[in-house]
């Protein structure tokens, strides 16, 4: 039986991640080529130390979908993974950098996109936003012209048109 282990995030706690609609695509179209796949039982090592459950998966990507002859395993290996990624960046022409190095372009495009800081963090698994403030502040621009658009769109209708004079007195 396979082990796995739970994500770690900064909180130690389970987090869910909000996906794009390009990533729920992927995964639609993934879908069609494994969800008929048996499932497999494997064990979740618990953050305690010592404890672990028995979970049923039916794995999304499966290696031996798109294996050339017998050479695949029924599970992606952590090396197996960073060898595609390289082949992938190499096959792009693109400089060297690891698959967790994406993690900082996701950044720096939100940011850069307007996105807020808050929701950026927690999709990375950071316990504030503190983190994206010192480390991508540069990437943040100066919004302020599409913040103050967004407030008048939001709050402008919130507060009633009042008469600024005081009406049946005379």
């Amino acid at each position: 039986m396979e082990q796995y282990t739970l994500p770690k995030t900064e909180a130690g706690t389970d987090r869910t991640i909000f996906l794009m609609e390009s990533a729920k695509e992927a995964l639609r179209k993934q879908q069609a080529l494994t969800r008929l796949n048996p499932t497999s039982k494997v064990t979740v090592l618990m953050r305690e130390h010592g404890k672990s459950r028995t979970d049923l998966c039916t794995f999304v990507f499966d290696p031996q979908i798109n294996a050339k002859g017998n050479r695949a395993g029924e599970r992606f290996t952590p090396t197996a993974l960073a060898d595609s990624w390289d082949r992938a960046v190499k096959r792009a022409k693109l400089r060297h950098r690891n698959a967790y190095q994406s993690r900082h372009t996701f950044a720096c495009w939100s940011l850069s996109a307007g996105a807020n800081p808050a929701f950026i963090a927690m999709q990375m698994g950071h316990t504030s936003a503190q983190m994206l403030f010192s480390v991508y502040g540069d990437w943040m621009p100066d919004h302020n012209a599409d913040q103050l658009a967004l407030l008048n769109a939001k709050l402008g209708s919130n507060a009633p048109y009042m008469p600024h004079t005081k009406s049946g007195t005379s």
